[in-house]
């Protein structure tokens, strides 16, 4: 049965990606008019070399990175030590993919490799040397981990999407909208960010948000999130939680029991 909220959104997210691409496509001076906002009077990105900035920046992609590989590891220790989480496995199979599918295999592994975009800080409208090259156009200005598209956006727009997705009936309808404008703000900061420091252009970034929209709607489907969610309480990702340190917990203490019995063989035989 088709979900009439996630028709929805879709029709949405295509109409918007659409007018994105089309206005960048038309007017490829736009990328360059609102990356030159950033620019201070010497004509340096402002933000790239501040130390408050660049730590918020920091923060934001290792904390990202981190849950992303909890996402992934979650999983496969479940898996490994024979435990059934309360809160569903379906739930934690949604997060792991869509991170591994949009930020890290769209983005990172096919769009910044191939792309060839230079950064705006390196072409020559900024003081660099590398050419401009408009959105949607490959290009030999970049060898690897190129501008088109922002892998932190991306990861920061999948972080928001799926957590939305995955919490939103658990949500008081009251809150719904403040969880709403919250991962717009979150998204929104990422993207002044990477825009600000002279990485990515608006259009850069605008399409990792695109794509990371249509890779979590597409795991929402794959992985009948609509009734998979239902399980994935807070109170069950906790009390998950306990049970996994305390599986932890025990292999390690047998482990340390095997390593002690084995210890004094070890040592006669060297002896």
């Amino acid at each position: 049965m088709t979900d009439p909220t996630l028709a929805r959104l879709h029709h949405a997210a295509l109409i918007a990606t659409l007018v994105v691409l089309c206005l960048f496509s038309a007017e490829p001076a736009l990328d360059i008019a609102l990356s030159s906002r950033f620019l201070d009077p010497q004509g340096v990105f402002a933000l790239r070399g501040n130390p408050a900035i660049t730590t918020l920046n920091d923060s934001l992609r290792w904390g990202l990175t981190a849950f992303a590989l909890l996402a992934v590891a979650l999983p496969v220790l479940a898996r490994t030590l024979g435990f059934t989480p309360r809160s569903g496995l379906a739930g934690w199979h949604f997060l792991a993919t869509v991170f591994v599918i949009g930020p890290g295999l769209i983005v990172n592994g096919i769009l910044k490799a191939y792309a060839g975009r230079a950064r705006p800080a390196d072409i020559i409208e900024f003081g660099g040397t590398r050419q401009f090259t408009p959105v949607l156009q490959i290009s030999d200005q970049c060898s690897q981990n190129c501008s088109f598209s922002s892998g932190e956006v991306a990861m920061t727009a999948t972080f928001a999407f799926a957590l939305l997705a995955l919490t939103w009936p658990h949500l008081p309808k009251p809150r719904r909208w403040l969880a709403v404008a919250a991962a717009a703000a979150l998204i929104g900061a990422s993207l002044l960010l990477r825009v600000g420091m002279g990485r990515h252009f608006t259009s850069d970034a605008l399409a990792s948000v695109a794509i990371s929209a249509f890779v979590v709607m597409g795991g929402y489907r794959l992985f009948n999130l609509g009734t998979a969610r239902q399980q994935m309480t807070w109170q069950a990702i906790h009390s998950d939680g306990l049970a996994l340190s305390g599986h932890l917990q025990r292999r390690f203490q047998r482990l340390a029991a095997q390593m002690r019995r084995l210890l004094p063989l070890v040592t006669a035989e060297r002896r």
